[in-house]
């Protein structure tokens, strides 16, 4: 059975953007899982949240963000509660949208510069994926740009069209609702006005379609990037056994 989009988000203490990748119907009639989660930063769970977590069967977090960025918003301890959390920057220099902001491309632009920077995180994300226990959580700051690159590549791999792959994508703009009171006095701070900080916080379905064409024409499919950036085949075997069911 398909869940609703907005069905699949999970409610931690406290967390944005936080939702499972399940009950998506693939194109071969199959339904994704819901072992995938997908996030924003963790750094602001109480004790009650690190529990919500745990409860929810989460033994293993792919963190996508810098040094920096984990320095300045530290992540609680997991370790308390069993949860191993495994380190995979996309970048360690700053190349956001807010990092670029100034001289900012556009998302898609941003996404292929992740495709290709990225490929050690998300390579571990696949390997992560393919061995662990329980259900596994990635994220970086906002859970829309890092993360929405690597939620496109696990649904796309699985077989999901891409129509669904972009709603996915979009959904995240709603869900970040709740950041904009905390984001946008932080981002008046740094010199942008209120209407381009909003923009950064945006999910254009047009990115995302550009993102999607991007990776075929570069790379085949989400298969044929796992492939070129080292993923082996009983790795890729594993990771599809675990997205569908």
């Amino acid at each position: 059975m398909e869940t609703s989009t907005l069905s699949r988000e999970l409610r931690l203490e406290v967390a944005h953007n936080v939702r499972h990748l399940g009950g998506y119907r693939t194109m071969s009639g199959t339904v994704t899982t819901d072992v995938t989660i997908r996030s924003a930063s963790l750094h602001r769970l109480t004790e009650r949240g690190l529990e919500q977590l745990r409860e929810q069967d989460v033994l293993t977090i792919v963190d996508f963000r810098s040094d920096v960025e984990r320095e300045r918003d530290v992540t609680p301890d997991m370790l308390r509660y069993g949860i191993r959390v495994v380190h995979a920057p996309v970048f360690q220099h700053d190349a956001s949208p807010v990092g670029l902001a100034n001289e900012f491309p556009g998302f898609a632009a941003v996404y292929a510069m992740f495709l290709e920077m990225g490929t050690a995180a998300y390579r571990t994300l696949f390997e992560t994926l393919a061995e662990a226990e329980g259900r596994v959580l990635f994220h970086c700051a906002a859970g829309k740009d890092r993360t929405g690159v690597a939620a496109a590549l696990l649904l796309e791999l699985a077989g999901v069209d891409d129509a669904t792959i972009i709603e996915d994508y979009t959904v995240t703009e709603l869900l970040l609702a709740p950041l904009k009171d905390q984001w946008l006095p932080q981002m008046r701070e740094r010199g942008y006005d209120e209407e381009r900080a909003a923009a950064l916080l945006a999910a254009p379905r047009e990115d995302m379609e550009a993102t999607l064409r991007h990776l075929r024409e570069r790379f085949g499919s989400a298969e044929g990037y796992a492939r070129a950036i080292g993923v082996s085949d009983s790795t890729l075997s594993a990771v599809r056994a675990r997205l569908t069911a």
